[in-house]
C-alpha cells in the first residue's frame, strides 16, 4: 500500500546555485549524489516528518535524452516544482492494483544513486501515465531507506521548517482529480477540495482566469503541484523568494 508523501521534485538549472538560495532561506542542504542513469544528480532538504525536497539538476543540458521521470521537457518552462512522489510498501501490488483500477503505469523499474562517499543505494519506481503530474510516481526502497533519506541533525533547519504540510496540485477538474486521488491512496473520496496521501494534504487548485497562475500552469506544462505549505515554529512566515526557490512556489506556514 501506499504510506505516504515521499518527497517533492524541484528541478534547477545550476545545483550549487540552488543549494546556495536554500541555505540562504535558511534551509539546511544535504548532498545527494549522482543517479544510477547517470543523467541527474541531487541535493536533499529533508524535514523531521520524514520527506523531503530533492533538488535535482541534468548534468549535461544540452544531452536530449531524458530520464525515466521524463523531467528534461519542463527546463524548457524553466523547472521549479514539477513533480512529487509517494512511498509504497508494495510496489508489485500497488502497480498490480492501480492497473485493475484502470491506471496506465511505467514500472516499476529499478533505479538507485551513488551517495557522496560511494554507498549504493536502490529503489524500484513506477509511473502513472497521465498527463502532466497530477499523481505521483511512485517508490519503493530495497537499501534501508534511512540511506536514501537522511534524519536526525540533517533535518534541523535554521528557519525551524518541521516538514510539508501541504501540497497544493493544479488540476483543470475538481471532481475527476478528487476521484482519482482517492483511488490512489485507496482511501474513501473526500468532500470539497482536500484529499490526504497519508497524513499529508493534497489541495486541489482549479484556474481562476487567463492570467491566474493556476492556469499558466496547467497551460504550460499541464496538471501538477504548484505550491507546497512547509510548517515552521519560525515567526517569520510567507511565501519565500522564488530567485532563491528556483522558481518553486513555497510558503513557510
Amino acid at each position: 500500500m501506499l504510506t505516504g508523501l515521499d518527497h517533492l521534485v524541484i528541478l534547477v538549472e545550476e545545483l550549487e546555485e540552488a543549494v546556495a538560495g536554500y541555505e540562504e532561506l535558511g534551509f539546511r542542504v544535504t548532498p545527494g549524489g549522482e543517479h544510477a542513469d547517470g543523467l541527474t544528480r541531487n541535493a536533499l532538504v529533508p524535514f523531521a516528518d520524514g520527506t523531503y525536497l530533492e533538488l535535482v539538476v541534468f548534468l549535461a543540458p544540452n544531452d536530449e535524452r531524458d530520464n525515466v521521470w521524463g523531467w528534461r521537457p519542463f527546463l524548457e518552462t524553466g523547472g521549479g516544482l514539477v513533480d512529487y512522489c509517494a512511498t509504497s510498501g508494495d510496489l508489485t501490488a500497488d502497480a498490480r492494483r492501480l492497473v485493475e483500477a484502470g491506471f496506465g503505469l511505467d514500472g516499476p523499474d529499478a533505479g538507485g544513486r551513488s551517495l557522496p562517499d560511494g554507498t549504493q543505494i536502490r529503489w524500484k519506481s513506477a509511473r502513472i501515465r497521465q498527463e502532466g503530474r497530477a499523481l505521483p510516481f511512485l517508490i519503493e526502497d530495497e537499501t534501508p531507506r534511512r540511506l536514501r533519506v537522511p534524519s536526525g541533525q540533517y533535518t534541523k533547519h535554521p528557519n525551524d521548517a518541521t516538514g510539508i504540510s501541504r501540497l497544493l496540485i493544479s488540476a483543470r477538474d475538481l471532481a475527476e482529480s478528487r476521484r482519482a486521488l482517492a483511488v490512489l491512496a485507496d482511501s474513501p473520496e473526500t468532500p470539497g477540495n482536500a484529499s490526504f496521501l497519508g497524513s499529508h494534504e493534497l489541495a486541489i487548485v482549479l484556474p481562476d482566469g487567463v492570467e491566474d497562475p493556476v492556469e499558466r500552469r496547467v497551460e504550460l506544462s499541464g496538471p501538477g503541484p504548484f505550491a507546497v505549505e512547509i510548517a515552521t515554529d519560525d515567526v517569520r512566515r510567507g511565501e519565500l523568494d522564488p530567485k532563491l526557490t528556483c522558481g518553486a512556489r513555497i510558503y513557510l506556514r
